[in-house]
């Protein structure tokens, strides 16, 4: 089971901050299909990077399998 946990993230720069996932709660259950739907921007390629661990959550928990994955090493 892939568990988000009040998960943020943004990304920063010099003159502005941007908010590609605010506050997402989710369970994805092993051996089910889902699909992500959304606006253009809307940060579903951001939501896919985080179960990855392509990208670390501006705030929040990401637990595959029962293990916090920003407590791992790469």
């Amino acid at each position: 089971m892939i568990t988000l946990k009040n998960i943020v993230k943004k990304y920063e720069s010099k003159t502005k901050s941007v908010t590609a996932v605010d506050g997402v709660n989710l369970e994805i259950e092993k051996g089910k299909i889902y699909g992500i739907i959304g606006f253009s921007g809307a940060g579903k390629s951001t939501l896919v990077r985080l179960f990855n661990h392509l990208e670390k959550p501006t705030s929040g928990e990401v637990i595959i399998g029962g293990d916090n994955i920003g407590q791992l090493s790469p």
